[in-house]
């Protein structure tokens, strides 16, 4: 399932820094992707701004652009009905578009259509800003922390303030700009897309500077935030921190970051790469790090892998999927096979809602998509079709891979294990092939929708609709959790006080059960 991968690798980093932000962009969501979804009314108090208003909609433009995105997820997305049944969606149809009554910013727009979608419980259908107001969002100064979301709570990451010392990572953010972070929080959360009942996955996705986003779109940039916040001993301090835009985020040296930064490179100097395989007790325990199932090397990567744990006999894998959003379904299929010397089922169906809709053109179908859709798919007893196994090898039966791994495995797992890593987690835990360490998956333990997932523009207000038009089952029947993702065997979350003394908790309790 192709997920939305977006690399975040400022070129002005140095290669430590470049290490140290893609590990905190994988393990905790530390980066700038578009926000998408945000509480349509929360009060503005005295103390920020309102935000740059990007062009005003009439009710009657809005009501044709919400009509028109109602038309198109019924018609078809495959599973707006799979956590939420018709009654509810129709219900929420109808509630958010009375809101539609008085000419709104397309900000506020944005936010009524991003309540809507969420509201179907799919982490890979997204409402994205239009182009005018994304721009004007980058160059917005905005509120210079990334923090870790967890709870009600907001830790912060990194301060990025040129100087300011006050703040420092690890602390608890409590209040900004005279907003209660748990209200906020309260308020932001629903509005997240994720899939099924999965809080990790939103933790995930509100995390990092994407926060810093999220508060812009409610309450607009600021040029200085009073923040308060407690340290680890209960003492709280107060700083005003001057806002910054994205570009001055971006080539943020803040002296206060060194010590988190220099522990994470620690953590992360072993590899650069997207997948990369290392020994901690060589040879009986390896560790292998994925953190996309892409790249044209990839197959051949796997197979010289796990060759090698067969020739120098290693006993116990760790495998780190935490961060990893996902990427081609055959990789994701491919990591399981061998990991069994059995045959396996990967996906138990793929559903589609039609293979003829009505707005065609404007999802970018080429001609070869849709012959191969109209000639290797079935009817579905329930409506719609189902793929079949010419459309998508992933239905038929998995054959073991070339060098079987059959030691003990770890599997490393958060909120950021997404889409086709999920479907990875759910299938491996399903064969009981591993011993899950971390958070529960973003992903969810049955599968998702997602596929190809082309993106529609509205003609108004030129909001950005990502439809995905597959859904996935996974084969993994049995499994009580029908609207979570699969839940670690020994459940860590990230602490930053642990990543601030160069300490990962999941994977040294992986180790050390290794070693046992």
């Amino acid at each position: 399932m192709p997920a939305s991968i977006q690399m975040y690798l400022p070129k002005s980093f140095t290669s430590s820094t470049k290490i140290a932000h893609f590990f905190l962009l994988a393990i905790i969501g530390l980066g700038g992707a578009t926000a998408h979804g945000l509480f349509p009314s929360l009060a503005v108090q005295a103390a920020t701004a309102a935000p740059s208003k990007t062009g005003e909609l009439t009710p009657a433009e809005m009501q044709a652009d919400f009509d028109r995105m109602r038309a198109m997820l019924e018609e078809v997305h495959p599973g707006v009905y799979r956590y939420s049944t018709k009654a509810e969606m129709d219900r929420m149809f109808r509630v958010q578009r009375a809101k539609l009554n008085h000419p709104m910013s397309k900000q506020e727009f944005m936010m009524v259509a991003s309540e809507t979608v969420a509201s179907i419980r799919c982490g890979h259908t997204k409402v994205n800003l239009d182009d005018a107001t994304q721009a004007t969002m980058e160059k917005a100064r905005k509120l210079p922390l990334q923090v870790l979301v967890q709870g009600r709570r907001l830790t912060v990451i990194t301060n990025d303030t040129p100087e300011d010392a006050t703040i420092r990572p690890g602390m608890e953010v409590v209040e900004i700009n005279g907003h209660k972070v748990a209200d906020v929080l309260r308020r932001l959360r629903p509005l997240v897309s994720a899939d099924g009942d999965i809080e990790t996955g939103k933790a995930h996705d509100l995390g990092g500077g994407r926060f810093a986003q999220y508060y812009w779109l409610l309450f607009g940039d600021a040029d200085l935030f009073t923040i308060k916040a407690k340290n680890v001993d209960g003492s709280r301090v107060t700083a005003k921190l001057a806002g910054v835009t994205d570009a001055e985020r971006k080539a943020n040296r803040n002296p206060v970051n060194t010590v988190l930064l220099e522990n994470v490179g620690k953590l992360m100097n072993w590899t650069r790469d997207n997948q990369a395989l290392r020994f901690l007790k060589d040879p009986d325990v390896a560790e292998i790090r994925i953190r996309y199932f892409i790249g044209d090397n990839y197959p051949a990567w796997v197979e010289n892998t796990f060759k090698t744990l067969r020739e120098k006999g290693t006993k116990s894998l760790i495998v780190d999927l935490r961060g990893n959003g996902g990427g081609d379904d055959m990789y994701s299929a491919m990591m399981v096979s061998y990991l069994t010397d059995k045959p396996f089922r990967f996906y138990d169906r793929i559903h589609v809602n039609t293979i003829d809709p009505t707005f065609k053109d404007q999802l970018g179908w080429s001609a070869d998509f849709d012959r191969r859709l109209h000639e290797y798919t079935t009817p579905d007893p329930s409506g719609g079709y189902l793929l079949t196994a010419k459309m998508h090898p992933g239905l038929a039966e998995q054959a073991p891979g070339k060098y079987p791994f059959l030691g003990k495995v770890f599997i490393l797992i958060d909120g950021g294990s997404f889409s086709g890593a999920g479907d990875v987690s759910a299938v491996v835990h399903h064969l009981k092939r591993a011993t899950f360490i971390g958070e529960e998956t973003g992903g969810g333990y049955y599968g998702n929708n997602s596929g190809s997932m082309p993106t529609v523009t509205l003609p108004n207000s030129k909001l950005h609709i990502r439809l995905p038009l597959y859904e996935y089952w996974n084969a993994v029947p049995g499994y009580a959790g029908l609207r979570r993702g699969t839940l670690p065997d020994h459940e860590i979350p990230l602490r930053i006080s642990s990543v601030l003394r160069g300490v990962d908790e999941p994977l040294d309790l992986a180790l050390k059960l290794a070693g046992n």
